[in-house]
């Protein structure tokens, strides 16, 4: 099955060799270096969403926010080449970046992400939108990687709300989901999946004694406009300084794609780990059991 049709029958690629030994290394320093910064913080903020466990001595950080606004070579990572290239065959000549964030599994810890789609956070006029996960360390089955449900971006959006408010993760068993079928994506450093922004995905904690870090990247067809969260784009002048390939237009594509809006948000919505707290702090702990299928 060659890349396109992979991406769309299952709804998601992963391609080995995306990033050469040194832009691995370039993307472990900077990580690293930013690491290094949230010594200095001692709650999460704009810039980081830290472990609970977090300290001076023993950082712990869940993720790095906004990293291409933080590093000069997550900003370069943005405009690729060979993710360009890979992104032009699967959403487009005309391409939007939208956002980036860097999730932080640490060794024997790391948080688990519950099941999701990333559509139920950010609806467009259309669902031409992939994100873009690259690795920054080695990832196998027991590190924690980014298990994905094939076929899940087909049919209607999933429920993400919890008594009534928006929780980011779904009950699998409410909604039937068959999580034994669930792929996990793996690969050495450097490697990148593109998943579609309807897939359903999630990961583990981490139980090994090895890192897991993963860059993702958000991107959007230019002509799928946000319906909620524009502000991710900024002003309508950086807006159309995202476009990374092609160029803009004025005229959104509108299709007729299931949609659930994100709200009411829940008490403390600065990130997806805060929002799903929602869920795991009101019900029995059995959404991140499930997190873990293998």
């Amino acid at each position: 099955m060659s890349m396109i049709e992979e991406y769309k029958q299952l709804g998601f690629t992963c391609i080995e060799a995306v990033f050469n030994k040194k832009e691995v290394l370039d993307l472990q320093h900077a990580t690293d270096e930013l690491i290094e910064q949230s010594r200095r913080h001692n709650v999460s903020n704009e810039k980081f969403d830290l472990e609970p466990n977090h300290s001076t001595k023993n950082p712990r950080v869940q993720r790095i926010k906004v990293p291409h606004k933080q590093h000069p070579v997550f900003a370069e990572a943005v405009r690729n080449r060979k993710i360009l290239e890979i992104l032009s065959k699967l959403i487009g000549k005309n391409i939007r970046f939208r956002n980036s964030k860097l999730n932080i599994k640490a060794a024997n810890e790391g948080a688990a992400v519950d099941w999701h789609q990333d559509w139920a956070f950010y609806p467009h006029t259309n669902a031409d939108l992939l994100a873009v996960g690259i690795m920054i360390d080695d990832v196998d089955e027991n590190n924690a990687p980014l298990m994905i449900v094939p076929t899940s971006h087909e049919g209607k959006t999933l429920n993400h709300h919890f008594q009534g408010v928006f929780s980011g993760s779904v009950n699998p068993d409410s909604e039937k989901i068959d999580l034994s079928t669930a792929v996990k994506l793996t690969g050495p450093a450097g490697s990148a999946s593109f998943h579609h922004v309807k897939a359903l995905h999630g990961s583990s904690p981490n139980f090994s004694s090895r890192p897991r870090r993963l860059l993702l990247f958000e991107y959007a067809s230019a002509d799928a406009w946000p319906l909620v969260d524009f502000e991710v784009y900024g002003d309508f002048h950086e807006f159309q300084e995202k476009i990374v390939l092609g160029k803009s237009t004025l005229h959104p594509r509108n299709e007729p794609e299931h949609i659930i809006m994100p709200f009411p948000r829940p008490p403390n919505p600065d990130s997806i780990y805060r929002i799903q707290e929602f869920r795991r702090q009101s019900s029995s702990p059995t959404t991140e059991l499930q997190s873990a299928v293998t």
